[in-house]
């Protein structure tokens, strides 16, 4: 209500003492209660009562009274934007308060929508449906609000007939920006009009709502996150860009399959006997297919199947063949547990059965230790810096 002169509101004189407010403000209170009038003057009535109401609480304040005659506003601006001091204001201020001035927007809000999806929907590709809900301009009045546009008007008090109020926001100690605001008393027409002479459909409000069904593809192969844009389906407003709705998804993590770009790596566990003499075991992809391997090699502790072409779509198709990224098992492979054999003969058959090499360095007898008791871990500690030793500090000689 920055442009508002409060005086008038109260139909009083700048000069009015508290207690020709406070008759005034009864006065008008009693007109204007929405209690005390017609079913269609009603909504006229509050936004009036909202406004001498406001008036009353700012003049009825000695402080609050000064600082708006002495600013035009309801604070003062040193206490608006610094805190009350003025010790920070200067001359540079001024130079950004009128370089940080905004202009009125002239597009609609942006909506946004924001969903979680699963690997096996970024695999096979999702359209997400959902139900939006929206402000649509008025058919009937075409937006105007009127149900003829030959009604007479009023100048909308609040605004001044500008359609916007304007909004002072503090950016940074030192620099002040000034936005405008639709005015939510005019509706951002400048304009005052009599309940009666309304829209019947919109009642005054130039816009009606619209519930449709939107559809958001996401194309297989997409990317863990991203963002969607259904251009022109945010809110419809008279004299206004129609905005955005934009939908914002996330891949949520799966819990076997791991995504590395257009890769894919999931765990694949064997037993010690099937990495030595090969093997036949069968996973399930992301659609639901049974993808089998069936192996003849050694697989070593630390080695990866790959599978090439069974990873990820990609989207940048080639012309004649589909591109994929590719499928990587990373093999755990599963020994058995100690004294596992039955006999002792089990041992020898498996020796001679097992190539194996080895090279021992001669050293003394004398020389070797024999251990028999260790233990198996599963990683090395942490490597922590050996300390310094302390150094002595000279000590001075007695004299």
């Amino acid at each position: 209500m920055d442009d508002q002169n409060l005086y008038e509101i109260l139909e009083i004189d700048s000069s009015a003492t508290s207690i020709e407010i406070k008759k005034a403000y009864r006065k008008l209170a009693l007109k204007y209660h929405p209690d005390k009038v017609a079913e269609e003057d009603r909504e006229e009535s509050e936004i009036q009562f909202k406004k001498i109401s406001f008036a009353y609480e700012i003049l009825i304040d000695e402080t609050k009274r000064s600082n708006y005659d002495t600013y035009g506003n309801t604070d003062s601006p040193f206490e608006q934007f610094y805190g009350g001091t003025t010790n920070e204001f200067g001359s540079n201020d001024f130079y950004d308060f009128f370089r940080g001035e905004t202009q009125p927007r002239n597009k609609t809000e942006d909506a946004h929508i924001k969903i979680e999806i699963t690997l096996e929907e970024l695999y096979l590709g999702k359209v997400i449906r959902t139900t939006s809900t929206r402000n649509k301009i008025c058919l009937t009045c075409k937006g105007s609000g009127l149900k003829s546009l030959s009604v007479e008007s009023k100048k909308c008090g609040i605004c001044n007939g500008e359609g916007f109020t304007r909004k002072i926001r503090r950016v940074a100690p030192g620099l002040v920006a000034q936005d405008y605001v639709d005015c939510t008393t005019c509706n951002g027409t400048g304009k005052i009009y009599r309940t009666k002479d309304r829209c019947k459909i919109c009642k005054g409000l130039r816009v009606v709502e619209e519930t449709k069904i939107l559809e958001f593809e996401i194309p297989k192969g997409s990317a863990s996150e991203g963002v969607i844009r259904k251009k022109g389906e945010s809110d419809e407003y008279p004299g206004k860009i129609t905005g955005d709705i934009i939908l914002e998804y996330k891949c949520k993590p799966h819990k076997t399959f791991l995504r590395r770009g257009d890769d894919l790596i999931v765990d694949f566990k064997i037993f010690l006997v099937d990495a030595l003499t090969g093997f036949e075991n069968t996973i399930e992809h992301l659609d639901g297919r049974g993808i089998k391997i069936h192996s003849k090699k050694v697989i070593r502790p630390g080695d990866y199947i790959k599978i090439s072409g069974e990873g990820m779509p990609k989207l940048n198709k080639s012309w004649f063949k589909e591109k994929t990224g590719d499928l990587y098992l990373k093999v755990d492979i599963e020994f058995p547990k100690d004294n596992w054999y039955i006999e002792k003969g089990d041992l020898e058959k498996l020796r001679n059965l097992i190539p194996a090499t080895r090279t021992e360095e001669k050293i003394h007898e004398a020389n070797v230790e024999l251990y028999t008791d260790f233990s198996i871990v599963k990683e090395v500690p942490e490597l922590e810096e050996p300390q310094q030793p302390r150094q002595e500090q000279p000590q001075c000689s007695q004299q």
